[in-house]
């Protein structure tokens, strides 16, 4: 398969961010037609009631779309590309690298967050993400360290950009308090990865429709 034939799917997590959203979906689709690569956008909505949990939202995402796509992209809606290829790859990459949130730098060597490439095989060998991870933080440094742990080299190209659009952050202390200690114990091997993540995914579908250039599946979790 040459890389023009791989269908690619990106995966957005989200909630209560429509300014972004209809800023996110033109602007992406624009980006990857001048790419010449083929693509669906699926936003995966999160009912009301619970904190965000937006590395359960990226798995949900992947398991909706895996069946008809070959590589995907988990990618924040506030994070819109400039000269950033999307291009398949078969190992994971870092596409987030030059964020304007972070004045273009990477803020600590391993941040993985705001828009990672996944081919199929690389998610599955990492168990997707966790999905242990409600409100703000520390689950794409899990991420990080599920690569680590199996044996994946994460690429980070060598040119494009990210224009970061503004946001008010997640401000619940307990559940960054929380994030952090959970994401200190994947970093000295106490959580067995391999048994909670992608396989241990439970969610319900509530709506699923496409409009204006994307599938928004509304879920429960």
């Amino acid at each position: 398969m040459t890389a023009k034939n791989h269908k690619l799917a990106v995966i957005v997590p989200y909630r209560d961010r429509a300014n972004h959203l209809a800023q996110f979906v033109p602007h992406m689709k624009a980006h990857l037609a001048d790419q010449g690569i083929e693509n669906t956008i699926y936003v995966i909505g999160q009912e009301a009631g619970k904190p965000f949990n937006r590395a359960k939202l990226l798995n949900i995402g992947f398991l909706e779309a895996r069946a008809d796509h070959d590589y995907f992209v988990f990618h924040d809606v506030d994070m819109l590309p400039n000269e950033i290829d999307y291009s398949y790859r078969d190992t994971p990459t870092h596409l987030a690298f030059a964020a304007s949130q972070f004045h273009g730098r990477v803020p600590y060597p391993e941040y993985f967050g705001g828009a990672t490439m996944f081919d199929k095989l690389s998610f599955e060998s990492v168990n997707g993400f966790s999905n242990e991870y409600w409100g703000w933080g520390a689950e794409d440094d899990d991420m990080f360290m599920r690569c680590k742990y199996a044996n994946l080299r994460i690429e980070r190209p060598s040119r494009g950009t990210m224009t970061s659009l503004s946001h008010k952050k997640d401000t619940d202390a307990a559940l960054h308090g929380k994030n952090h200690s959970r994401v200190m114990q994947m970093r000295q091997g106490v959580i067995d990865w391999r048994n909670e993540g992608l396989g241990s995914c439970n969610y319900n579908v509530l709506t699923s429709q496409r409009e204006s250039g994307m599938i928004l599946v509304r879920v429960s979790i």
